[in-house]
């Protein structure tokens, strides 16, 4: 994150605030119970009087370790030191097993999370345009608040930590904070907004558009790479050129995209074309395409949406009238919203920019190529656009690495001039043949590892002692705590009411599959690399960085059963695109 002067006065001025924060935290919860208490069960009744008098003795120290927390985090934050966000990766000299204990944790904090984004939900977006102009956004590309709900609902945890009580306790006390914690960040998102109004800071202006091992152990089990496995495509029709939708979004397009909402700012006109003999419409797409390669991958965008702009005037004026012209039209405009999506990086936006050639090519040739989703070059594009997430932040050498290769691959799709799909059907094997790759090498760095958890499974299935990792204990060893109330603290979280669906998801889940969860505070998506004989063990790589977790199957079925495990796999960017299309014409 970039760092400005105007940004750590903003940073330093909001974490002088934070004991006071703190304290009406803590002032709000105890208020809270007191009034609640005639609603709760006696059990409850015991457990929170527990927890009063613990505040009340140790609430100097539940402030002070609130504002250490938050403040390491923020300086992490503008720092950008993503490796420190996660837990260190589990190695054969210091392996631990995520089980239970360390589940309730996460679900507690992701409640609390997800309340502040709920209460707080306007407030967060005007935090996140102000943040923007600090550091110079002005187009809000990215969330820059060094304030967000995930730091805070962390930090809440460190806080209750502090207290000297079983871990029942503390997650007792996360719950009481939650929605007091919620009400007060709001009002203290507010109350930062409102200092930066009164010094003169303009907001940026948000736009964006939101769319409600070895090979003996690896043949051992079923894998998601395998060939006869793949995922079945969706067949739902795009707005073809030829019916009514077609002519509509050609009639209704203006030129510069407006209506897809693209995410970069309003680019400077487009420089006139080359005087001369008039282009053809392959010289066009060849030439704008090789412009589009030479782009800085960390680009901003508004280059690569001037040439775009650029492409789209010479093409009109090299198409013939009629069906060609609102063909090219249509395409453009399907490509303005899926560049337009904030959900994809700008080193991908830039990578996909360039299959607008391809597509107006093979759109010409084959009209339908527009018919429907399943398309190779629709598919390749998804494919594409998916990297982005599975792999580490912009600058890392892995993501460099992999962006060089799929521009490669884009090289030759381009080279070919193709009418038809075989060049796209061909660049997406490649692509799903460097998944591969990278799976087989982060699963053969981890063979050791593998290993080692084998041996701890089968020892955990003879009956011996069950292995822990440190800090993080069963729900079932905190003897301190009555066996009843610990069944009621279980049922308390959230996404209770399938109980059933977690060992039925686990067991279709296959190595090489990529899931998202909630891991120690935050969300990651990460790749299956490896489940035990007895599938009690499981090993799961993060895509961002080296970690690895090694997870009990029991910690996986209540993180499923809590919403905090869920599958990933690629989204139709056409598909979101079209209907974005379709809804802006209809609006």
């Amino acid at each position: 994150m970039p760092i400005t002067d105007a940004l750590q006065r903003f940073v330093d001025d909001e974490l002088m605030r934070a004991p006071l924060l703190a304290e009406q935290v803590i002032e709000e919860a105890l208020t809270a119970v007191r009034r609640d208490a005639a609603a709760m069960t006696p059990r409850e009744r015991v457990l929170v009087a527990d927890v009063q008098r613990s505040l009340l003795t140790h609430r100097p120290l539940v402030v002070r370790e609130f504002v250490r927390a938050l403040a390491e985090q923020v300086r992490q934050e503008l720092s950008q030191e993503e490796s420190t966000r996660h837990a260190p990766p589990s190695t054969l000299g210091g392996l631990s097993l995520v089980d239970e204990g360390q589940v309730e944790v996460d679900v507690e904090i992701s409640r609390v999370i997800e309340t502040i984004r709920s209460v707080a939900e306007h407030e967060l977006r005007e935090v996140m345009s102000y943040a923007s102009a600090l550091v110079g956004d002005m187009d809000v590309a990215r969330d820059y608040n060094p304030f967000r709900p995930e730091l805070l609902g962390r930090a809440l945890w460190e806080a209750a930590r502090t207290l000297p009580m079983p871990q029942a306790y503390q997650l007792a006390f996360m719950r009481m904070a939650c929605q007091p914690m919620a009400q007060l960040v709001r009002k203290a998102y507010a109350g930062a907004c409102a200092r930066l109004e009164a010094e003169g800071v303009e907001p940026a202006v948000y736009r964006t558009i939101i769319v409600f091992g070895s090979r003996r152990s690896q043949s051992q089990q079923d894998s998601f790479f395998d060939p006869q496995a793949n995922r079945a495509e969706s067949t739902t029709p795009l707005p073809g050129p030829g019916g009514r939708t077609a002519r509509t979004a050609a009639k209704g397009h203006t030129g510069s995209g407006s209506g897809s909402g693209s995410g970069s700012a309003p680019p400077a006109a487009p420089p006139p074309a080359p005087a001369g003999p008039r282009l053809t419409l392959e010289q066009v797409l060849a030439r704008t395409d090789e412009l589009l390669r030479r782009l800085p991958a960390d680009g901003d965008g508004v280059q690569r949406e001037t040439l775009r702009r650029l492409q789209r005037d010479q093409l009109v004026a090299s198409a013939d009238p009629g069906a060609e012209r609102e063909l090219i039209e249509l395409v453009g405009r399907l490509f303005d919203a899926v560049l337009g999506d904030r959900r994809l990086e700008p080193d991908v936006q830039n990578l996909l920019s360039r299959l607008q050639s391809p597509a107006i090519r093979l759109a010409l040739h084959d009209p339908s190529t527009l018919d429907n989703y399943t398309h190779p070059l629709w598919l390749l594009m998804d494919r594409m656009g998916w990297q982005g997430a599975l792999h580490p932040p912009p600058g890392d050498p892995e993501r460099t690495r992999m962006l060089r290769y799929l521009h490669g691959l884009l090289d030759t799709v381009a080279d070919e001039r193709g009418r038809d799909a075989d060049a796209c059907r061909w660049a997406r094997e490649r692509v799903l043949s460097y998944e591969r790759s990278r799976f087989e090498q982060r699963r053969g760095a981890a063979e050791a590892e593998l290993n080692s958890l084998q041996a701890l499974e089968d020892q955990a299935v003879a009956g011996g002692p069950p292995p822990t990792s440190p800090g993080a204990l069963d729900v079932g060893q905190l003897d301190t705590v009555p066996a009843d109330l610990l069944d009621d603290l279980v049922a308390a979280g959230p996404g209770d009411e399938h109980p059933s669906d977690g060992p039925a998801w686990l067991q279709g889940l296959r190595s090489g599959e990529w899931v998202h969860l909630f891991m120690q505070g935050a969300w990651v998506n990460a790749q299956l690399l490896w489940y035990g004989r007895h599938r009690e063990y499981w090993l799961f790589a993060d895509g961002a960085s080296a970690n690895t977790w090694a997870i009990r199957r029991r910690a996986l079925e209540r993180m499923h059963q809590s919403q905090l495990l869920t599958a990933l796999a690629p989204r139709s960017l056409i598909r979101e695109a079209a209907a974005r299309v379709l809804r802006n014409l209809s609006d």
